[in-house]
């Protein structure tokens, strides 16, 4: 049987069980028995650590818990006199039932049905990509399996840190020890040996590294069995869960070195640090099953070492989108984030930065180039001039991306080979390396094409708008430019016409979460960190332009009536301080603030009534700190340091949130222009826009809320139902 099928029988089973678990008495909803390492409807790798609760007349010892009608008492612990815990092993993928009953007349005390998926997935994200490259290999794991899902056996690697300050793997488990060996001292206040055991394989098709400060004489075993052994006094009972950076098309697993889970930051804080190369948005910009790894692997992780009191994400770069997205789609899974040089999504960011491809096309094939120098593209493109090239972030920060993003040629790793990729002539049904691809479970795919739908649209868009209109380009420059613009294909080629999206794109895009709009998702603890890198040239303009938080409040601010769960610190400049480890630590101070709060406030008020009081919004420029209110007010000490930049559509007149994919339109009025155009001129202005220009104060074509969070992507592309509410974390 074939993957897709297996996947598509599994899911059927999902569905059919979640019919079967609201009629077995409301089970998941009012049962005694919870799972602890994951969704009891999202459980893998056939095992679960269950707790199960009692009444209080009745002694734990009375108890039998059966699984399937196997008897499994034997695998758990009473952890006082109305619990029982254990890992419940050996379940069936599909549906599995758990019972608790008294072993004197074998009545029954409570009951729970439990999904088990297989550890290669998928569990919610759809069908996995195909063709899909399995690089163990590259990843010290042996050879990929000759067929079927990408797995490989679990092994384990000894490092230690020295005294030196870099770490080096562990020559022997047993004293006496390497004489360099360092100690460290975790934010418990516990100083131990500084031995780190790196755990390695593959879930859902991702290599993962799960690193932990053990004692090789008595490593960590069996945490939840009787006689097993829980981590030891190096371990703070928290969890960092670093994502990487990029956006690729995927089809690979991505591959990394044991060495990239020493993580020396959290690891001497005692932290322990998971992750997977799904979590790598380089790997492929899926940030579905980024969020269906990091349950995957939080899933294992629980299951062998034991139950985080919370996680903390951190990250870089393209993982601050993943962030955003699991915040808002999967709440639960992380329980603060840090966005580091932060986007507030790629969905909607995407159709800006394509029409910087446009916008390239017309500079350099339609005009002469000497008379749009740099200075004069950014009137038009909104981004920060290069400091040296004299380049806008548009030209030399965006043209990679704006190639790829639509382009299903460009972007692949070398690890695909080639005869597996799209070729517009000699192979149609390849593997497409554009965005829309790389996420067609969200997008839907069309029936005439086979390919991706996409929500691109630059229909109504008054290029250089706002440059039109503070006298920086002419009334002729304005009317060549949005005459001649044209858009992009389904295959990123340049088009004399304008691009209009795929209806169905536009709403899935919206209905699937695949535009942060924030909501109840995204009210947990906040620290965006941004260094400033909007004037700088980096060989290429950064692309990490700091409008983009900005673009994110905004969402924030008209999503949740507040921004209070987000502290913005920026840095610019030389000598500047690390920011990583000091967000750490203050969400340490913050998350410990809510465990304490026992009240019975909304979850979102705890949040900002527990930030600590020290957290505020400050920049650093060459070393030294001003702390300010975040603001675009250009006065404002930070911006004259760090002058804020904008984006191709805020310079089309579009709004700071950037939400819209396609506009509404209105038609073509003389008084949103400065400029006075002649009879001529207007019917040339009416001709350009024939359907009208876009009218920023609506919301977009078919903008609208997610659908629900948690959602399950089906195997027909472009569909999902609900998984309901998590069953543990910030819910």
């Amino acid at each position: 049987m074939s993957i897709l099928r297996t996947t598509a029988k599994i899911a059927r089973r999902g569905l059919a069980l979640l019919a079967l678990v609201w009629a077995y008495d409301g089970a998941f909803a009012q049962s005694e028995i919870t799972v602890l390492s994951s969704r009891p409807d999202a459980v893998s790798g056939g095992n679960a650590v269950v707790q199960v609760r009692v009444p209080p007349n009745v002694w734990p010892l009375q108890v039998v818990v059966l699984r399937n009608g196997v008897d499994v008492t034997s695998a758990f612990v009473a952890t006082d006199l109305t619990t029982l815990q254990g890992l419940v092993s050996g379940l069936n993928v599909g549906a599995n039932v758990i019972l608790a009953k008294m072993r004197s007349d074998g009545s029954i005390l409570t009951k729970a049905l439990v999904a088990n998926w297989p550890i290669y997935g998928p569990i919610f994200a759809g069908p996995h990509q195909r063709p899909w490259i399995c690089e163990t290999a590259a990843s010290g794991l042996g050879p990929p399996p000759a067929t079927g899902p990408c797995v490989a056996p679990t092994r384990y690697d000894w490092f230690y840190r020295t005294t030196a300050g870099t770490f080096a793997p562990l020559p022997s488990l047993t004293p006496p020890f390497p004489a360099d060996l360092s100690r460290t001292t975790t934010i418990d206040g516990n100083t131990v040996n500084y031995i780190v055991r790196v755990e390695s394989g593959v879930i859902d098709e991702s290599i993962y590294r799960i690193a932990i400060i053990d004692d090789p004489t008595n490593p960590i075993s069996n945490p939840w069995s009787p006689g097993g052994k829980k981590p030891g006094r190096g371990w703070n009972n928290k969890l960092v869960y670093p994502f990487g950076p990029g956006a690729g098309p995927g089809f690979r697993s991505g591959s990394n070195f044991v060495t990239s889970a020493l993580l020396d930051g959290p690891l001497s804080l005692g932290f322990a640090v998971a992750f997977g190369t799904r979590n790598t948005y380089g790997t492929g910009s899926d940030d579905v099953i980024s969020a269906e790894t990091t349950m995957m692997i939080k899933d294992r992780f629980i299951k062998q070492y034991g139950l985080p009191k919370f996680t903390i994400a951190t990250v870089s770069l393209g993982g601050s989108i993943q962030q955003h997205y699991i915040a808002q789609n999967y709440p639960g899974l992380l329980d603060a984030i840090t966005p580091n040089a932060s986007f507030p999504d790629l969905a909607s960011i995407a159709v800006d930065v394509l029409d910087c491809q446009v916008l390239g096309n017309y500079f350099d094939q339609n005009t002469n180039p000497a008379a749009w120098p740099g200075s004069r593209r950014a009137l038009i493109d909104g981004y920060a001039l290069g400091t040296q090239s004299a380049r806008t972030t548009c030209q030399n920060g965006w043209n990679n991306f704006s190639n790829r993003w639509q382009n299903p040629t460009a972007g692949f790793s070398d690890v695909v080979p080639t005869q597996l990729r799209y070729d517009p002539i000699t192979n149609r049904s390849g593997a497409r390396a554009d965005y829309w691809d790389a996420n067609v479970n969200s997008f839907g795919r069309d029936p005439a094409t086979g390919f991706a739908r996409s929500p691109y649209d630059n229909i109504g868009i008054q290029y250089g708008l706002n440059a039109l209109n503070s006298g920086g380009i002419t009334k002729a420059e304005f009317l060549d430019l949005n005459e001649k613009i044209g858009g992009l294909d389904i295959d990123g080629n340049y088009v004399q016409h304008r691009s209009m999206a795929d209806p169905i794109a536009l709403r899935n895009a919206y209905q699937s979460g695949r535009v942060v709009t924030s909501g109840e998702g995204l009210t947990l603890p906040i620290i965006d960190i941004r260094p400033y890198v909007d004037s700088a040239d980096t060989g290429q303009l950064s692309i990490h332009s700091r409008i983009r938080t900005f673009m994110f409040l905004d969402r924030l601010g008209r999503s949740n009536g507040t921004i209070a769960n987000q502290v913005n610190w920026i840095t610019g400049g030389i000598s500047q301080p690390d920011l990583a480890t000091v967000a750490l630590l203050a969400h340490n101070d913050w998350l410990e603030h809510m465990l304490a709060d026992h009240s019975d406030l909304p979850y979102a008020t705890k949040v900002i009534l527990n930030e600590p009081e020290y957290l505020k919004d400050a920049c650093w420029y060459d070393g030294v700190k001003y702390e300010e209110t975040l603001t675009l007010d250009p006065s404002a000490k930070c911006n004259q340091l760090m002058p804020v930049y904008g984006t191709v559509r805020l310079a089309a007149g579009g709004s700071l949130g950037g939400t819209t994919l396609k506009c509404q339109l209105k038609p073509v009025t003389v008084t949103d222009y400065t400029a006075s155009f002649t009879p001529a001129e207007l019917v040339r202005l009416n001709t350009i826009f024939p359907q009208g220009v876009c009218d920023w104060s609506k919301p977009g074509v078919a903008q609208q809320a997610p659908t629900d969070w948690w959602l399950r992507f089906l195997p027909e592309a472009g569909t999902w139902n609900r998984m309901g509410h998590s069953s543990f974390g910030n819910d």
